[in-house]
């Protein structure tokens, strides 16, 4: 499931969305069966966080490499 790049907190929540919606269709989150609806947005969420602070460190890194 490809996530949005972006950290803002709309994205954050497209991307919480977009795998919840996958996973009402599939009853999987990543290709991983799971069993209750509260465990797979706990799992969305911790996808969409995780790329976020991926995001927001890359720009970062970039923004500092440019500066030098």
């Amino acid at each position: 499931m490809p996530l949005k790049e972006g950290s803002s907190q709309a994205t954050i929540s497209k991307n919480i969305e977009h795998c919840m919606s996958k996973y009402k269709s599939t009853g999987k989150v990543s290709g991983n069966s799971v069993g209750s609806t509260k465990k797979a947005r706990k799992i969305c969420a911790a996808m969409a966080y995780q790329s976020a602070h991926k995001t927001a460190t890359h720009k970062s890194l970039l923004s500092k490499l440019k500066g030098k």
